[in-house]
């Protein structure tokens, strides 16, 4: 697209993202992590309209992070994808959802630099919800449920049905899964 049209698309959006906007500059820190993974891959106020324009999903993540209540009156202007929910006390800095439709993030708590594709579940299972570690991939149709952990640096494959715990630096694929330990390159 070219940068005239391209500023003059932005420059309207700017208008019902006004309220927004003051949200992200009043709880930068919070957003800025999740929004060096999205667009331009930098913070600031020209990506967050980017990232709020054009990606549903990190809208959900904006107002999971500024908090149920904050968000309510300014949902409606810019609405998030339908299909992805979020039940979770905490997720950690950095987290990237991409196409996350159809997705549902029901954990104990997620770390930093969590990377989500669509159709993904997270849920309740035997012992309770699950627990990710800091820089977990999960790719397209992975289920984890129960009250398992998965480690650190773990990717878990597309389709993977993971009712175990894995452990740090593996790989989770199958179904049911299977644990893979990452090659050192």
């Amino acid at each position: 697209m070219n940068p005239v049209t391209q500023t003059i698309i932005l420059s309207a959006s700017t208008l019902r993202m006004l309220p927004h906007i003051a949200i992200y500059l009043l709880h930068r820190k919070d957003i800025d992590a999740d929004l060096t993974q999205v667009q331009d891959r930098r913070a600031g106020v020209l990506n967050f309209i980017k990232a709020c324009t054009r990606e549903r999903t990190f809208r959900n993540l904006f107002y999971y992070r500024i908090g149920e209540y904050l968000s309510a009156p300014i949902r409606w202007m810019l609405p998030g994808e339908r299909t992805l929910n979020i039940w979770c006390p905490s997720i950690g800095k950095g987290a990237h959802l991409e196409h996350a439709y159809a997705t549902y993030l029901n954990a104990e708590g997620i770390g930093e630099r969590f990377y989500c594709l669509q159709m993904v579940t997270l849920g309740n299972g035997k012992g309770g919800r699950p627990t990710l570690g800091d820089d977990v991939e999960i790719y397209t149709g992975a289920t984890v449920f129960g009250g398992v952990r998965i480690g650190n640096n773990v990717t878990i494959g597309a389709g993977a049905v993971v009712f175990t715990d894995v452990p740090d630096n593996c790989t989770a694929v199958g179904n049911p899964a299977r644990i893979i330990p990452k090659r050192r390159g």
